[in-house]
């Protein structure tokens, strides 16, 4: 006896059209997949590339913070210095009242530069620093304690005190008005 097949189809497996159907479907997918493989690593090498180019970017933003700091306070530093230098052309011609305003002024940058370093907003000075505040050398010492009393008086605030022979600015405890300081723009009482 032999198998016949009526529509003349044999019964190999080769011959089965659906499973040539199913072996082109799973070397289809399997082309597919290796193509997404290899789409996959090119992401993931363009992310680590991405990764490396933000570091740098972020790097040289940091650099830059750092510049922006130190360019501030070169400028702090030259604006007082300026200060100063406008003191000493002046200082023969100083009241007072001018001195102990200029000790105020001179007390309020250091107290300001100080907050800006994310520190007390606080600053001191003794006789002698007051002196080298006010670039007024010839002065006699009680004229400078009298600048200094005289100072704390003008403000009457608890900001600013005068005590043990020192003048001590405190931003936390208080404010100075602003005619005091040197925040506006050219003025030195």
């Amino acid at each position: 006896m032999t198998d016949s097949d009526p529509d003349g189809e044999g019964t190999s497996p080769d011959a089965n059209p659906g499973n040539e159907s199913l072996e082109t479907t799973v070397q289809a997918l399997e082309a597919r997949l290796d193509a997404l493989s290899k789409q996959v690593s090119g992401l993931r090498e363009e992310l680590h590339e991405e990764r490396s180019e933000r570091q740098e970017l972020e790097d040289e933003l940091a650099e830059r913070d750092e510049r922006i700091d130190d360019l501030e306070a070169e400028v702090a530093r030259l604006d007082a210095r300026t200060d100063i230098l406008e003191v000493v052309e002046n200082a023969d011609k100083m009241t007072g009242k001018q001195r102990a305003v200029t000790l105020v002024q001179h007390l309020h940058r250091a107290a300001k530069a100080r907050e800006r370093r994310d520190e007390p907003p606080a600053a001191t000075v003794d006789r002698d620093e007051a002196e080298e505040a006010l670039h007024y050398p010839n002065i006699d010492r009680t004229t400078i304690y009298r600048d200094m009393e005289r100072a704390a008086r003008l403000i009457d605030s608890d900001a600013l005190r005068y005590t043990n022979g020192e003048l001590r600015l405190d931003l936390d405890a208080g404010s100075v008005p602003r005619k005091y300081t040197a925040d506006r723009e050219g003025e030195n009482l």
